[in-house]
């Protein structure tokens, strides 16, 4: 007989969970078109979570909405929780989104574009939206803008004891979102908790992580705090670290929450409203290239939307 002793299979990896370290609840401001958003990133008691700049719920009515607006150096990753949106840019490209659908835009060296509800005359109905704001590295800040649309359908979808998951982008339980960022990281995902449920999502160490709940509540790790809704509760990344332990608490109802990673860009941030540029000088020079209509905002001149305009005719879909 062999002496060799067998192979034997790796152990596997001892879970270390992150913990809450911070939760901010959304701080209700205006925006748009006499829209009110639940803004809690961007907010002085949650300042630009690297690579995250901005986190809105908003409750669009009929009427409400984002009509025509620019954005350059950043990324937006809009996600329909309830009724219609649609958008149009002004480059042609036109869309909608339903319950579960997303939207990434790079907006990269320029786009000017509009968001509006859409609606049914006869039986309006509001749109309950989540939007993202994500940083571009420096070297991509001026890329071509690039659209990526996904239907609830196309999303990653995977079910574990106690609940379910919906993947924009990263990976959870076998299954692999279809979204992928063209610069920087993004990982988005739809989680869904029965009572007494839990889940343990791996992160990449060292990444930027959140949740923001929208119904029920949460707790992290085996810690007691319960995250109520409306509130973005940030996890630790200490060294070692591998992934999150979250877990429904209490209660009789679901509960539902995103849960958002993504590398640190560990570069200056300049915001200047929809501007987005690592230093003051660039975000002089974008405001003076949207307003002489060049580098990226060319086709600004003499354009309007059809959707934030009302009285045009709407744009044909392509």
């Amino acid at each position: 007989m062999s002496s060799t002793p067998p192979e034997q299979s790796p152990a596997p990896e001892a879970r270390v969970s992150r913990k809450l370290t911070k939760a901010v609840a959304g701080f209700e401001t205006a925006e748009g078109a006499g829209s009110r958003v639940k803004r809690s990133i961007g907010t002085p008691g949650l300042w630009n979570l690297s690579p995250f700049l901005i986190l809105d719920y908003a409750r669009v009515r009929p009427g409400e909405g984002f009509p025509d607006h620019p954005h350059r150096g950043m990324s937006t990753l809009t996600y329909l929780l309830e009724g219609q949106m649609q958008h149009e840019d002004f480059t042609g490209h036109v869309g909608a989104l339903r319950p579960g659908d997303v939207q990434f835009m790079t907006a990269g060296r320029g786009i000017v574009h509009s968001e509006m509800p859409a609606f049914d005359e006869d039986r309006p109905v509001d749109a309950v939206v989540l939007q993202l704001w994500i940083d571009l590295p420096a070297a991509k800040k001026m890329v071509k803008p690039h659209y990526q649309e996904k239907k609830a359908s196309q999303l990653g979808h995977a079910t574990f004891d106690g609940g379910s998951v919906a993947i924009v982008s990263g990976e959870s339980h076998g299954s692999v979102g279809p979204v992928r960022p063209v610069a920087g990281t993004c990982w988005f995902m739809d989680f869904r908790l029965l009572p007494g449920g839990q889940v343990w999502q791996p992160l990449p160490e060292g990444w930027t992580a959140f949740v923001y709940v929208l119904t029920g509540t949460l707790a992290v790790g085996d810690g007691d705090k319960v995250i109520e809704p409306h509130y973005t509760a940030v996890f630790s990344s200490d060294k070692g670290e591998n992934g999150v332990l979250l877990r429904k608490p209490s209660g009789k109802q679901e509960t539902r929450f995103v849960l958002v990673a993504g590398e640190p860009l560990n570069q200056p941030v300049i915001q200047q409203g929809p501007f987005v540029t690592t230093s003051k000088e660039a975000a002089v020079q974008a405001l003076r290239d949207y307003d002489g209509y060049r580098n990226g905002f060319e086709k600004a001149r003499g354009w309007s939307s059809t959707i934030g305009n009302p009285g045009r005719r709407p744009a044909k879909k392509r």
